[in-house]
């Protein structure tokens, strides 16, 4: 039985793992075909955005303070300017100045500048004829992330300015400062031109970002529905992938955030490294990396831990030192993502193989984005655009990476449910063999169970019996025969607690006879005792409530407690104790021994459980004013 259940578990261990490997091939090649499909229209789509760039015309000029306003740049020396065959100029807090002839418009249309970076602090931007005696600034035009997106002369996600009409050739000076990247692909459209190319870009733009949206909704459903972190951590991802390069592009700042300049500024850095975080996390528990490689586990938390330094920082430190460290912070943990993943998929793991095609689908679609802005290639493609199909594909790998995760997780709970089963029948056998040895030994157990069971209830009767007899002698006075201050203690307290639970006024009487200790030296301790005695009989007599408590506090003291006692009720009840006490007399070996008590009387409702003894301790205050005030009488208040 046990090597046919194992038959059956690696049958469908061995069919399933081979037909998820050959889905997940034939699902990875349907991604890598509409990646080539999404390429070639990209590559067609860009042709036209191409043409209009007219960077290798232009010429830079990095002005240092002294000359940078339009009004010495304008007549600066040809040598001071510089060709340029790029758009890329990396970092610098100086101000560039660009300078491009415009050609004269013979057809009468509307053209269009368009710097096609949207990360831009400012960019100024003059028209000028240079055709007369003196430079003529026919328009000027102020803008860059500095300013709120609705003071921009065109409301566009680029920086777009119109061209003045004019019949001569005009120079366009531009001037950029910023403290990022400088990137300044400038472009000369035709309005006709522009319309027809915004309309297909527009296109492009909205099916990418519906796809993103949709895979992080899906994702956000499923972590409602299953509670499983990797698809919290995946919607995380291509929330933060789509929201970089759409601040990167200028549409979140245009539709999500238009009047915060300052988050704009710092938007691109933030949900960039947000993403690695989400996304070297989603690695490293897609692949189960803190169970089977725990080395490599402490390098994937230092990169979390890293990256959430780096965000606080993103908002503690300058702008230009924040920029410059996340390149380099970015290329290493890239590295370590990338090595980490290709370890894993040469141990055999299918589902790093997918993650492997992601990362290289993304990394290599920002890296010819990079080699394309320095102008070391020239991809004739629309950069944006190669970075969204990049994105497009790795989010369809990551999702056929966790696709796959799930279906091995389907395939480990078929098994185990056959393992299940198999362990389900061996525990019906076992059970049923404990029943037989159960009915062998029942008879057996029964009888001698029986016998021990009655001499355990004779024990335990004599023993109960035994403690109620110890318990009642140590709660009473061996000499008078009432409660002793033990008994007092507990009982003073459940009194307490009802009186405050019934909102009933709780009496306590302190007595103390007058002068015990001449009584003891005059006629000997054994009538002592017997005046206890006398006095304790006295108190029944008078005391007959079976709520009340006759106690002996100690010695020649007695406490009567009376439940549910006002204080003239109790203070008549004291003064009878008084007057027989005061009037009886004791016959004790020949000699008539008379004596009289001092009582205190105090009452209240009680609030709290430590009022108990304070109600006590005022009882025995009032007990000793009456012994000051000559005895033999009953001092009585409400406390």
């Amino acid at each position: 039985m046990n090597n046919k259940s194992n038959n059956v578990i690696n049958e469908v261990s061995l069919n399933g793992a081979t037909a998820s490997n050959r889905n997940g091939l034939w699902v990875a090649v349907l991604i890598m075909l509409l990646g080539v499909v999404l390429f070639s229209l990209v590559s067609n789509s860009s042709v036209h955005s191409e043409v209009p760039l007219i960077n290798k015309k232009a010429k830079l000029h990095i002005a240092p303070t002294a000359t940078d306003n339009i009004q010495k740049i304008m007549y600066l020396a040809d040598s001071e300017w510089q060709s340029i065959k790029h758009s890329n100029f990396g970092i610098s807090p100086k101000p560039h100045w660009f300078k491009v002839q415009i050609p004269s418009n013979t057809a009468k249309d509307q053209r269009l500048i368009e710097v096609s970076f949207a990360n831009l602090d400012f960019v100024d931007v003059w028209f000028v004829d240079q055709t007369h005696e003196q430079p003529v600034i026919l328009s000027q035009f102020k803008s860059g992330d500095d300013f709120a997106f609705m003071q921009r002369e065109i409301a566009h996600d680029q920086f777009i300015f119109a061209i003045p009409d004019s019949a001569s050739t005009l120079s366009l000076y531009l001037r950029v400062e910023t403290q990022g990247l400088i990137n300044v692909p400038i472009k000369l459209w035709a309005e006709e031109e522009y319309i027809q190319f915004i309309a297909s870009h527009r296109v492009f733009i909205g099916i990418f970002y519906g796809f993103m949206a949709a895979m992080a909704l899906i994702n956000l459903f499923l972590f409602v529905t299953s509670r499983n972190i990797s698809t919290l951590l995946y919607a995380g991802y291509v929330i933060c992938l789509a929201v970089t390069l759409a601040s990167s592009q200028g549409i979140a700042y245009r539709f999500l955030w238009p009047q915060s300049t300052l988050f704009q500024q710092y938007a691109t850095l933030f949900f960039a490294s947000s993403m690695v975080f989400f996304s070297s996390s989603f690695t490293a528990r897609l692949l189960d990396i803190k169970n089977d490689f725990h080395l490599l586990y402490q390098f994937y938390k230092a990169i979390r831990v890293v990256i959430v330094v780096y965000i606080v920082c993103i908002f503690m430190l300058p702008f230009s030192v924040v920029v410059s460290i996340l390149a380099p912070m970015l290329l290493i943990i890239m590295f370590v993502i990338f090595s980490s993943t290709i370890y894993i998929a040469f141990k055999g793991n299918s589902i790093a193989k997918y993650l492997l095609a992601a990362w290289c689908s993304l990394s290599f679609s920002g890296l010819f984005v990079l080699v394309d802005s320095v102008g070391w290639i020239s991809l004739k493609l629309e950069p944006s655009y190669l970075m969204m199909v990049g994105s497009a594909i790795a989010t369809l790998f990551m999702a056929l990476g966790l696709a796959m995760r799930f279906n091995a997780q389907r395939i480990a709970a078929k098994q185990a449910y056959i393992k299940a089963g198999e362990n389900k029948h061996k525990a019906m056998q076992a059970k049923k063999e404990l029943m037989r040895l159960q009915i062998e030994t029942k008879d057996r157990l029964e009888y001698a169970v029986g016998e021990r069971t009655y001499e355990l209830e004779i024990a335990i009767r004599e023993l109960n019996e035994a403690n109620h007899e110890l318990e009642r002698k140590t709660a009473i006075d061996a000499l008078t025969g009432v409660a002793n201050r033990r008994l007092y203690d507990k009982k003073v307290l459940a009194e307490a607690r009802r009186s405050r639970r019934e909102k009933t006024p709780l009496a306590i009487a302190m007595i103390d006879i007058d002068d015990f200790k001449s009584v003891n030296d005059t006629y000997g301790h054994q009538c002592g005792d017997e005046a206890l005695k006398h006095f304790t009989g006295i108190l029944k007599e008078c005391i007959k409530r079976p709520s009340d408590t006759i106690c002996r506090y100690g010695g020649e003291e007695f406490v009567v407690i009376l439940p549910n006692t006002d204080l003239e009720g109790a203070a008549v009840l004291m003064e009878r104790v008084r007057a027989m006490t005061e009037a009886s007399q004791l016959n004790c070996e020949g000699e008539v021994i008379k004596f009289t008590v001092s009582i205190g009387v105090a009452t209240r409702v009680i609030s709290a459980d430590s009022e108990s003894e304070l109600l006590n301790a005022f009882a025995d205050k009032l007990l000793y004013k009456a012994k000051e005030a000559g005895r033999n009488q009953v001092m009585s208040a409400v406390f």
